[in-house]
């Protein structure tokens, strides 16, 4: 009987271990992260099904340098997230959001995912050129620190396509202070982007190693086996 209540009880553990490794995440709200809300009139003059405007983007701060568009046949391959607009900026214009009420947490992964595009060069269009996307907290209009970045160049893109560029950062117990602030900037060329997101989990949720499991499930199978055996055993006194 001991046996027996070691085995249920090894069972139990491990259909507890599994979901409890289960590390959750959130997605952080950003104000039109794929650039199709009001994008305004576009002018054609950038190439076939190419149309652009220059100026503000909804839900955004961007330099003059900096706007919305569809590129046409600049790009290949479909555009992230199924919208049919991208945000580009110029050297050396950035498009950057406040996210006006959500800080750091403690003890969190924060990760910034950003569609970056390389258009197809033309005689008379600004080629893509080096970027750099980060996440960082700003106060009162000032950049308190900057958590994670990523720097490089587009043209290591295939011509016509998009990449998936991301960075990362993991918070303690102290957290810096102020908003979280995405800025994006063209630091030469043209930067093309779309499809924005930034996700946040915890940094204390601990997945099971496979070790562990395995380890637990060969111990389940012992006593198991073992359980068996001793009550073949008993039959066989009883018989």
């Amino acid at each position: 009987m001991t046996l027996k209540k070691l085995a249920v009880a090894s069972a139990i553990a491990l259909c507890m271990t599994i979901p409890s490794g289960t590390a959750w995440a959130d997605s952080i709200s950003i104000a039109n992260p794929s650039f199709e809300i009001n994008p305004g009139t576009l002018s054609s003059g950038c190439g076939t099904g190419c149309t652009y405007r220059m100026g503000p983007i909804d839900g955004w701060t961007s330099g003059t340098g900096a706007g919305i568009w569809q590129p046409g046949s600049l790009f290949t391959a479909a555009i992230p997230d199924g919208s049919s607009y991208l945000a580009f900026a110029n050297a050396t214009n950035s498009i950057s959001q406040t996210l006006t009420g959500d800080s750091v947490l403690a003890n969190s992964i924060y990760t910034l995912s950003v569609f970056v595009g390389d258009r197809i060069a033309t005689p008379t269009g600004t080629p893509s050129g080096n970027y750099t996307l980060s996440l960082d907290t700003i106060m009162g209009g000032v950049v308190t620190s900057t958590l994670c970045s990523v720097t490089d160049n587009a043209s290591k893109i295939a011509p016509g396509t998009f990449q998936l560029e991301s960075c990362s950062y993991t918070s303690l117990s102290s957290v810096p202070s102020g908003d979280l602030f995405l800025k994006l900037t063209a630091n030469s060329g043209q930067l093309d982007v779309g499809n924005v997101s930034l996700t946040v989990q915890s940094a204390t949720t601990s997945v099971p190693e496979p070790s562990s499991i395995l380890l637990l499930s060969i111990g389940m199978v012992f006593l198991l086996s073992t359980l068996m055996v001793s009550k073949k055993q008993e039959l066989q006194l009883t018989a």
